[in-house]
């Protein structure tokens, strides 16, 4: 069986995502010989090589600024509550101690980290770090750290510009991060050719490396992650439910380009291709035949361009409904970091619609669109709730002229809301239609 090395990239708070990454290779049983990281890269991979997952779940879910930083005023933690006289306070103890002091952080490390256990697995384990001393990258390997003094290489990686710099030996380290944040070559120095590298987007020197002959599986966040210093233990939760979800999708257990969708054995009737009959309907939503080939074309681009980032490949009578169901779920809201089935978020789709509906705010955009056709302001479109916009006139079958001339606008300039509108009105059509077919 291939055995992968991991690469961990730095990034501070956003390092809960390597977590999750970790939870899906270990549910996937993907067997692992190495592991090299920078900065929190290193810290995650040290507890990987050490095998607790519930500990390193515990630690990251649990976590705070102050148990990093040292703070003397608890109110810098929180930006409501953030006095000037504080600001002034930990500005002066910065420039007293040339950085902040990440002594938490090493009475963290020392609570968690278990560096026999690290040193007996069987997995590989290497970090980088830079030498301000001697003015150079150091990279090193478990058995390369002298004993009892990986805790200290491990704070040497992740000392991030700001911190003060960690000593070891009479020189002065920070973080790896300023020479290689996504140490691949550690990897080829060992030889490993299958690798799956994990980039949290973290700031930092990537350096460029021959991979001529090997596998590599990048998996990245599909979303922006949380600040670098936002040590947060419920924003870390979503982190961790990020990059468990996004390895999953990378190893194709889930389908999708925005939402994670399970491959169902039996295809949804509401997901099925579009049929000639719905074909008629969708070009009379948006009174296509009434207009000039110009006129189409400016309609037809911008919707033709938004679906198209949400397949692989052409548009196709299938994908393009699994597009557009995609579409709308963000147009409604629906949560993002969750596993469906695609009949499942059709489902989410439809009752976030009903509220929607059953809102006033459908009925007062409708009156808006009202005043936006008669007056054709189109920077009034910046005003009006999307939800509502998308909500409005789902009839598949009876559109007025002003629902026509309203849709091609926001075909226009609004795509997104113009696709999820269309959208809802089929998925509501065709459950009309199944309806009809189970009666006697």
């Amino acid at each position: 069986m291939t055995q992968y090395g991991v690469v961990l990239g730095g990034g501070g708070a956003k390092g809960s995502y390597e977590i999750g990454v970790w939870k899906a290779l270990k549910e996937l049983d993907i067997p692992v010989s190495t592991v090299v990281g920078t900065s929190v890269g290193a810290l995650n991979g040290a507890i990987m090589v050490q095998g607790d997952f519930d500990m390193a779940f515990k630690l990251w879910t649990n976590l705070d600024v102050q148990s990093v930083i040292n703070l003397e005023n608890a109110t810098l933690l929180d930006y409501k509550q953030i006095k000037f006289k504080d600001l002034i306070a930990a500005a002066s103890k910065f420039i007293e101690n040339r950085g902040l002091d990440i002594t938490p952080l090493r009475k963290m490390l020392v609570h968690y980290i278990d560096e026999a256990v690290i040193r007996q697995s069987p997995i590989d384990f290497g970090l980088v770090t830079f030498s301000l001393s001697d003015f150079k990258p150091v990279t090193v390997f478990k058995n390369e750290i002298p004993e009892g003094m990986l805790i200290d290489y491990l704070l040497a990686s992740s000392c991030l510009p700001g911190f003060q710099p960690l000593e070891i030996n009479g020189k002065r380290f920070m973080d790896g991060a300023i020479y290689d944040n996504i140490p691949i070559s550690l990897m080829l120095k060992k030889g490993v050719k299958d690798i799956i590298v994990v980039d949290v987007s973290g700031i930092g020197v990537v350096r460029k490396v021959n991979l001529k002959g090997i596998n590599v599986i990048y998996i990245k966040n599909s979303d922006p992650l949380c600040g670098t210093l936002q040590f947060d233990g419920e924003v870390c939760k979503d982190g961790i439910t990020m990059g468990y979800l996004d390895s999953l999708k990378r190893f194709g257990i889930y389908q999708g380009k925005r939402y994670y969708i399970e491959a169902a054995e039996e295809q949804s009737n509401l997901c099925v291709p579009l049929k000639a009959a719905e074909l008629s309907l969708l070009d009379s939503m948006l009174d296509l035949k009434a207009n000039s080939a110009a006129a189409n074309k400016l309609i037809n681009y911008p919707l033709l361009r938004t679906l198209l980032k949400y397949v692989t490949g052409h548009l196709t009578s299938s994908n393009i409904i699994e597009a557009a169901a995609e579409i709308a779920a963000e147009v409604f809201g629906i949560e993002r970091l969750k596993a469906y089935t695609w009949e499942e978020l059709i489902e989410e789709i439809l009752q976030a619609y009903t509220a929607v509906r059953m809102s006033s705010s459908a009925a007062n955009n409708a009156g808006l669109i009202g005043n936006l056709l008669r007056s054709r302001r189109l920077e009034d479109l910046e005003t009006l709730d999307l939800k509502g916009l998308a909500a409005i006139n789902t009839d598949f079958e009876n559109q007025d002229l002003n629902s026509k001339l309203y849709r091609k606008l926001m075909a226009i300039f609004v795509p997104k809301v113009c696709i999820a509108n269309i959208f809802v009105s089929l998925m509501l059509w065709r459950n009309q239609e199944l309806q009809q077919s189970e009666r006697p």
